[in-house]
């Protein structure tokens, strides 16, 4: 589960674009990562590893939101072009959630082995801050977990 939780980190890394030098800069990310992405979790299938991720051990899936210093129009375009370097695509595109229009990639990871589905939602929150929601879970995990996953996403997109 570490291996799969680094693999969230270094997509996290991949999608802020995390090379800050500016102390302000620098400031603001640790101000937007401290803070709680409000989600509907079911705490009966995941328990809570810190205020905004959420696990199962078995099957292995998690539930993260991130609130990330970067603008719309610039994650929308690293999801074109870098997130095909962490998973295999399946799907992406916008949507309209909660009356939010929100990006989404859907694709396929392998962490140690292990096909992995995952779900990544990003919306806006100002001009210079987003929301990222996501879910990951074990291929071939009962339908509860994935209705669960998709339940907690979807009630994390918010308009603000």
């Amino acid at each position: 589960m570490k291996k799969l939780l680094l693999v969230f980190a270094l997509l996290f890394c991949v999608m802020s674009n995390a090379q800050v030098t500016d102390s302000v800069e620098e400031k603001r990310t640790k101000e937007l990562m401290s803070k709680k992405v409000e989600m509907d979790v079911d705490s009966g299938l995941f328990m809570a590893v810190t205020q905004n991720t959420f696990v199962s051990e078995s099957p292995k899936a998690v539930i993260m939101g991130l609130y990330v210093p970067e603008t719309y129009e610039n994650i929308k375009l690293e999801m074109d072009t870098e997130m095909s370097q962490q998973f295999k695509v399946v799907e992406k595109g916008e949507k309209t959630i909660n009356g939010v229009s929100v990006l989404c990639i859907v694709g396929i990871s392998e962490p140690e082995g292990i096909t992995m589905n995952n779900t990544v939602y990003c919306y806006k929150v100002d001009a210079d801050t987003c929301v990222m929601l996501m879910g990951i879970i074990e291929e071939g995990a009962e339908n509860k977990y994935k209705v669960a996953i998709n339940k907690a996403l979807n009630s994390g997109v918010k308009k603000h």
